[in-house]
């Protein structure tokens, strides 16, 4: 249920980017509450640390976050619980803002940088999937083995394209 509730509202914050509004797509996703350093440091905005997961601007990106938190969401809600599930996604949503944060600060390329997405909340279902896989093993052993090669392509994307913090 979390994870149905999660991509619906990420969808509807897509369409609206897309279809509803009039600013520029990137300017909207700002005021929608994008993860943007300045703001952060300079007005003390620290909800962007989690609004900024629920917005996408490209429909690539929606599309390939939709289906991960589908697909892995499904299954890490249905195997932790609702409550760890949603700890899961909120910690994970702090901590991948939290490293966005410091990049910033040790980068003029991360400063000026708006940080859209759920690329944070699937990197912490991989973490999650991993952890799990080498510490209870069975069906979570089978997922990582099953999901190994997406998260090497992912890591490997994330560092390879430069519009990616």
């Amino acid at each position: 249920m979390i994870t149905n509730i999660y991509v619906l509202i990420c969808a509807i914050i897509f369409i609206y980017i897309q279809f509803m509004q009039h600013d520029d797509k990137w300017h909207c996703a700002l005021k929608l509450g994008g993860f943007y350093p300045p703001y952060i440091k300079e007005f003390h905005q620290y909800w962007r640390f989690i609004t900024s997961h629920f917005i996408h601007a490209e429909f690539f990106h929606f599309l390939m976050n939709a289906y991960a938190l589908y697909q892995i969401g499904h299954f890490l809600e249905a195997c932790l619980g609702t409550l760890p599930y949603l700890y899961l996604i909120l910690i994970s949503m702090i901590l991948s803002s939290m490293l966005s944060y410091s990049a910033a600060e040790l980068s003029s390329r991360y400063y000026d940088t708006l940080t859209i997405g759920a690329s944070g909340v699937v990197f912490g279902f991989f973490g999650a999937i991993i952890v799990l896989g080498y510490v209870v093993g069975g069906p979570f052993m089978s997922v990582l083995e099953n999901f190994t090669m997406v998260i090497v392509i992912n890591l490997v994307y994330t560092f390879i394209d430069s519009r990616i913090s």
